[in-house]
């Protein structure tokens, strides 16, 4: 496989991790092409030198990792979803009777 064709299956994963308030009106548009509008949202790129340029003139604003695959919006759901700590037992346990 040429590296042409791995790079058009590889995907930016993108985190917006500060704000752009008081950053220059380029950045913010540049921003918004990359398809970011709000602080900790994630999104996926495909890898393009379109894609890449945007992400060098925003990158002290965001994070950026290289993926294969992006994942859905359930996926991340999932992963921010919060762990509580215990798990609730059912069963004979509520009944019993001590003696």
């Amino acid at each position: 496989m040429s590296s042409a064709n791995a790079a058009k299956s590889m995907f930016y994963k993108i985190t917006q991790t500060r704000s752009t308030i008081g950053c220059h009106p380029r950045i913010r548009k540049n921003i918004e092409a990359l398809g970011l509008k709000r602080r900790n949202q994630i999104i996926y790129q495909r890898v393009s030198p379109s894609t890449a340029h945007r992400i060098s003139v925003v990158k002290e604003l965001v994070k950026i990792e290289l993926v294969d695959k992006p994942k859905s919006q359930d996926e991340l759901a999932a992963d921010r979803k919060f762990n509580p700590g215990f798990e609730m037992i059912k069963g004979d346990m509520l009944n019993k009777v001590y003696q």
